[in-house]
C-alpha cells in the first residue's frame, strides 16, 4: 500500500514538472487575419511553380537538359528551391518564348489584323464581305 502511494506521488511530481517545463518552453501565439491578397499571391506562386515544373517535364526540354548535363530530377529540385520572385520571372519568360508562348494571343492578333484588312478592302470596293459598310 505504501509502495502504491509513493509511486503515485512520484508520478504526480514527474507529470507536474513536465507540465511546468512545457509551459515555459511554449512561445505565445498571436492570431491574425489572412488577407485575400496574401492568399492570391500564394495561389499565383503555386500556379507559376507548376507551370515551370510542367515546362521542365516536357520531353523536348528534358532532352535539351540532358544534353547540357542536367537531369530532370535535379532540375525539378532546383525549381522547388527557387524563390517566388525567381519562379514568377521564369514563368513570364516561358510565356514570352515562341515554343511555349501563348497561342491564343497570337490567334487573336491575326484575327484582328485580318478583320481590319477585310474592312479596308470592303471600304475601297475590292471585296463585298460586310453588308453594313457603305460603298463609294
Amino acid at each position: 500500500m505504501k509502495r502504491s502511494i509513493r509511486l503515485r506521488k512520484f508520478t504526480a511530481i514527474l507529470v507536474s514538472v513536465a507540465f511546468c517545463f512545457l509551459s515555459v518552453v511554449v512561445a505565445p501565439v498571436q492570431a491574425t487575419l489572412v488577407g485575400t491578397s496574401d492568399i492570391l499571391a500564394a495561389h499565383e506562386n503555386d500556379m507559376a511553380r507548376d507551370k515551370v515544373k510542367a515546362f521542365v517535364a516536357r520531353e523536348d526540354v528534358a532532352n535539351h537538359l540532358e544534353a547540357l548535363g542536367v537531369s530532370v530530377a535535379e532540375a525539378q529540385t532546383r525549381v522547388d528551391t527557387m524563390t517566388a520572385e525567381e519562379i514568377q520571372l521564369l514563368a513570364d519568360k516561358i510565356d514570352e518564348m515562341p515554343a511555349g508562348g501563348d497561342a491564343l494571343g497570337f490567334i487573336l492578333a491575326i484575327s484582328v489584323i485580318a478583320f481590319i484588312v477585310l474592312i479596308i478592302t470592303d471600304i475601297i470596293g475590292v471585296t463585298d464581305v460586310f453588308t453594313f459598310i457603305k460603298k463609294r
